[in-house]
């Protein structure tokens, strides 16, 4: 288990009367991309809050980097999240912040680097997502895309050991999209990271992923290789790949 740096085991979580995980197993390995694929509403991004601490399991466990982390507080996470960078869905951006303000905001809050080397790392991450001189601009004068890097910036300034993508590509036009895939296998090589992206986007899973884990009905249905997935006889993600939904 020592090769696995990301692992829910039997995690179960529910929301009021409505169960969304039933007992997830899945675990990610050192360096490893893998996409954890399903339809929208199916519990995919709830699974990887839990990595962070922005949820909790009702039962089952969660570990990081061989520790467990469920009963973490507040405090205790944030040695977790340092490891572990995220992407929202929407971006998250503080609005009131400029670029440069967005991604420092983790190194001034958590480095003692001063003013003049949190700048160099802002361009140094900035650069990584392949923007330049944007420092200085608001969000609200981003397009989404540059949103999507800029947000994607801040979650690598600290250099964590693993990144968290929640549909990645959602709201994006067809080429704005592939570049986000791109830039997320890049990264994926370049720095080595554990990544898990999770999106119901079939292209999107198929061009960023080592591994498609297929979330349905709260349980890890299918968990294989890219090839495996599209040679797949398993009739509910077979459906889902050709377009049919879970039928």
């Amino acid at each position: 288990m020592a090769g696995h740096f990301i692992r829910y085991e039997g995690v179960h979580k529910s929301f009021g009367d409505k169960a969304v995980l039933r007992g997830v197993d899945l675990a990610i390995g050192r360096g490893e991309t893998v996409v954890v694929l399903g339809g929208s509403g199916t519990g995919k991004s709830v699974l990887i809050k839990h990595t962070i601490g922005l949820h909790s399991p009702d039962s089952g466990r969660v570990f990081v980097d061989d520790v467990e982390i469920q009963e973490f507080d507040e405090e205790q996470l944030i040695e977790t999240r340092k490891k572990v960078g995220m992407l929202f869905q929407a971006g998250a951006l503080f609005d009131s912040m400029t670029v440069e303000d967005n991604v420092a905001y983790a190194l001034r809050e958590h480095t003692d680097r001063s003013d003049e080397e949190i700048r160099d790392r802002v361009r140094e991450v900035l650069g990584l997502v392949e923007l330049e001189d944007v420092e200085d601009l608001m969000p609200a004068s981003l397009s989404g895309g540059m949103r999507k890097r800029v947000a994607l910036a801040r979650a690598i300034a600290l250099a964590p050991r693993a990144i968290l993508y929640d549909e990645p590509t959602t709201g994006l036009d067809p080429i704005t999209a592939n570049a986000i895939n791109r830039l997320i296998r890049n990264l994926q090589k370049r720095l080595g990271v554990t990544s898990i992206v999770v999106t119901h986007d079939i292209h999107s899973a198929f061009t960023v992923g080592d591994r498609i884990a297929f979330l349905y009905e709260g349980r890890i249905l299918f968990d294989g290789t890219v090839e495996e997935a599209r040679r797949t006889t398993e009739p509910r993600l077979k459906n889902f790949l050709e377009g049919g939904g879970y039928g």
